[in-house]
């Protein structure tokens, strides 16, 4: 190390540039603090980003990114870039904005908030925001030295400061200008149960968002475990234009095949609303198969990785796909999806009415759908209706049974329980004089119930008429029956037994007058399956 006397005129000039440089950008900071961190091009496009996030809290709210998620690989730097060393940067340049970091325990969330007040501490960061370095009126940024615990410290002089949680766990003190959440999944088994994919979302919503002060931001960064997970819900929640807009960064750990990506826009929308964000092109202009991070995992390394684990994880967690689990029952490729003008004209169309008993927004669905079936035996799915609260689904039922272009459907409501109370009150309604209603008795329980729509789907003969509803109802459907919701199932098995009891009790084919295959011979179920 020089001494004093051997510094030059030039090198105190290029210090000084330096420190300048690391005041402005995230990876100079970085490199400044921590003389040993080797930033890869990957992590130069993330601090891209992350400056994009400063710049909103810095302006409040008014230009950069407010909401952003980072889905990258496993042990590739992410955390420790941001989680640790953002948070340190942050605190220099705004010292009276709050930090919040969190992760699946206490104690890691803690050893990061641990790590950000190290940083801060060091020399590196006192030669740029601390004594020997650069700072405002309110004097130089250091931490207090009466809240030094690791859960919640705070600045000397400054409002700013870090407060660590555990994912689940309450979240006390201040609020934060910038909530991150880093890894709220431990290990498979959590991301794969519904109970606790459930908790972690309450708690976001109901926990750390609530902490978040007005102009500030949120990061969620994980690797892709479930496409459920908290990426995959918030992604949803976006595409279905009831969540806030976020920006992605995806990057696998080796860029996808051509193939791989989104063709235009729709697809890049349906892979949204399957919780599944791919870009339509690799952001680091990478060439498929090349590896995101070469100098510590090349393509070998990559491969060996995908050896050790299985295809499932490394697609999952190294990829960034998740794949739902199945319920066995139905796959995704058994509903194709066509266009309205591909439907043949003049078919009999059914709608069989699924009724929960709920009335608040966190009940079950009621569910309704509309379905026929051609002279070739492709079976047609139409216009899905689904809403939690009974009275508002059924005003929106009878508004649709109103509607002109169904003057020639079937409707039916199962003949049990309350359902057969709200099919008496239908078939009081005078609006609906003209209106076919039948009372349905339901053949056996759901997974019985659903076997010819499934023997019917696995020959290829089901086909979903493109509509907002279409992803919903396959991820319902693919869980199917064991996942969490089963009404559009159910409203599409019952609209099959509609179907057939409609062609036996009037002795006539199935559908349209043009129909030339019989029920028993549409309906029929393979021997051994279920």
């Amino acid at each position: 190390m020089r001494s004093l006397a051997m510094i030059t005129p030039l090198d105190a000039l290029a210090e000084r540039a330096r420190r300048e440089k690391a005041r402005r950008h995230l990876i100079d900071f970085s490199t400044y603090v921590a003389p040993w961190y080797k930033p890869a091009r990957a992590h130069r496009y993330v601090a891209q980003k992350l400056e994009q996030v400063k710049l909103y809290i810095e302006t409040g709210g008014k230009q950069g990114i407010g909401r952003l998620i980072i889905n990258m690989p496993f042990r590739h730097g992410k955390s420790e870039e941001v989680t640790r060393l953002l948070p340190s940067w942050l605190l220099g340049c705004l010292p009276d904005k709050r930090v919040m970091v969190t992760s699946y325990g206490a104690d890691l969330a803690e050893d990061d908030s641990r790590k950000i007040r190290d940083y801060v501490s060091s020399d590196g960061f006192k030669a740029l925001f601390g004594e020997l370095g650069t700072y405002d009126d309110d004097g130089p940024v250091e931490v207090s030295q009466e809240t030094r615990k690791r859960a919640n410290w705070s600045l000397q002089n400054h409002r700013g400061g870090v407060t660590a949680a555990g994912i689940g766990g309450g979240i006390v003190g201040k609020g934060a200008h910038l909530l991150i959440i880093d890894d709220p999944y431990k290990k498979r088994d959590e991301a794969d149960s519904e109970n606790y994919r459930r908790s972690v979302m309450r708690w976001y919503r109901g926990s750390a968002y609530t902490r978040l002060e007005d102009g500030g931001a949120i990061i969620v960064i994980h690797t892709r475990w479930h496409p459920l997970d908290l990426t995959g819900e918030l992604l949803i929640e976006m595409a279905s234009g009831m969540g806030e807009p976020w920006e992605v960064i995806h990057l696998p750990m080796l860029a996808l095949e051509a193939n791989e990506y989104p063709q235009n826009q729709e697809q890049f929308q349906e892979n949204l609303l399957r919780g599944i964000y791919i870009p339509m092109r690799d952001p680091l202009g990478r060439k498929p198969g090349q590896a995101l991070w070469p100098e510590k995992y090349n393509e070998v390394a990559a491969e060996r990785i995908r050896q050790n684990i299985g295809d499932d994880e490394f697609i999952s967690q190294g990829q960034q796909l998740p794949a739902q689990v199945s319920g066995g029952f139905f796959e995704e490729t058994d509903f194709p999806i066509v266009e309205p003008g591909t439907v043949p004209e003049g078919l009999q169309w059914y709608a069989y009415v699924d009724l929960a008993l709920g009335k608040t927004a966190i009940s079950d669905y009621n569910a309704v759908v509309a379905e026929a079936m051609d002279s070739q035996g492709y079976l047609y799915l139409r216009d899905m209706l689904r809403e939690r609260k009974l009275e508002k689904f059924l005003d929106d039922l009878v508004g649709w049974m109103l509607d002109p272009d169904e003057r020639e459907t079937i409707w039916g409501l199962e003949d049990v329980a309350f359902q057969s109370l709200v099919w008496s009150d239908l078939m009081k309604d005078p609006r609906l004089i003209d209106k076919t209603i039948l009372a349905i008795q339901p053949n056996g329980d759901k997974v019985t119930r659903a076997r010819p729509l499934r023997s019917r789907a696995r020959k290829g003969k089901v086909r979903l008429v493109r509509g907002g509803w279409n992803l919903q109802f396959i991820r319902e459907a693919i869980s199917f029956p064991t996942g969490k919701y089963d009404d559009q199932v159910d409203t599409a098995s019952g609209g099959v037994q509609m179907i057939a009891e409609d062609a036996r009790d009037n002795q006539r084919p199935a559908s349209s007058p043009a129909m030339v295959v019989s029920s028993e011979e549409i309906f029929s179920v393979p021997a051994g399956i279920y």
